[in-house]
């Protein structure tokens, strides 16, 4: 009456890509943050107020 449920395992490699990709991304947003000049993060940390 009852059919087990077959587990595929074809999909296992999505987590650890889509931690990946996150990853990357924070790591790429850290190191232009800290390769960023002192002028253009005092150009950009002033840019909301300027009118």
């Amino acid at each position: 009456m009852y059919k087990r449920i077959i587990y595929d395992s074809a999909l296992d490699w999505v987590p650890y890509l889509a931690f990946g990709v996150t990853a990357a991304v924070f790591l790429l947003f850290v190191i232009r943050a800290i390769k960023l000049r002192k002028e253009s993060a005092d150009q950009l940390s002033h840019l909301p107020l300027d009118d």
